[in-house]
């Protein structure tokens, strides 16, 4: 159970599964429907009023945050940029500007296809990119925010609706960057939209803050109204 501050509502309720190591689970579902809710449970950021998240078996409140860094990678609706280097945003100073391991910052930004990008600025990777990204595109935002990620190399991904602002170019090409990314690796994608549904093994379905229904696309297809209806929408979108 998850409640919203300072009030007695419940936003999401009796919601129990677990994500296989090495799986990609997406987690669909309508507006509203306690997704967000579940995401920013899931990497510590809103606690569970009853319940526990649990990380290779131990309650995640029980982990000194400094040692979530290497096993959790959040990618949010909303990314925060500051007024900074490129490098210093993909790093988040998690070392100073004089020790960033430039290698692996070049191998983060050519996996998310920013290489051409940076390229194009005056002091490439080291370019300031004005207060809150100002400068920049909502694809390159997602992108330099799943560029985080992948630099810290954590075991788990974790994505709140990371494509929904953008444009379908964008979405395409952090799809492709997903797609190397999460091969071995236990990923949690939360969206409404299904364009990820090459990547999912399995699919958990949301309404109400309640979990409708858990299987693969062809199980769903046939037995859960909500996603079959997510489905169609999603297929008269894009025809």
């Amino acid at each position: 159970h998850v409640q919203a501050p300072n009030s007695e509502t419940f936003l999401i309720k009796n919601v129990s599964f677990a994500a296989l190591p090495g799986e990609t689970l997406l987690i669909a579902g309508p507006s509203a429907a306690g997704k967000s809710t579940l995401a920013r449970t899931l990497v510590g950021a809103w606690p569970a009023a009853a319940g526990k998240v649990r990380l290779d078996g131990a309650d995640l409140h029980a982990w000194d945050k400094r040692e979530l860094g290497p096993h959790i990678g959040y990618l949010p609706q909303n990314v925060e940029l500051f007024d900074g280097t490129l490098a210093e945003n993909i790093s988040r100073f998690e070392a100073p500007a004089s020790e960033l391991d430039t290698e692996k910052l070049q191998t983060a930004i050519d996996l998310c296809d920013l290489t051409a990008f940076v390229n194009s600025l005056p002091n490439g990777m080291h370019t300031r990119i004005g207060d809150d990204g100002a400068f920049l595109s909502g694809g390159q935002r997602q992108r330099i925010a799943l560029a985080r990620a992948i630099l810290r190399d954590p075991q788990i991904l974790i994505l709140d609706e990371a494509t929904s602002q953008i444009d379908l170019e964008s979405e395409q090409l952090i799809h492709k960057v997903l797609e190397r990314f999460v091969h071995g690796r236990t990923a949690i994608m939360i969206t409404h939209r299904l364009s990820t549904l090459a990547l999912a093994d399995r699919i958990l379905v949301m309404d109400a803050g309640k979990i409708v229904d858990l299987g693969r696309h062809e199980e769903l297809i046939g037995r859960c109204e909500i996603y079959r209806r997510l489905h169609e929408i999603q297929f008269r979108q894009t025809a």
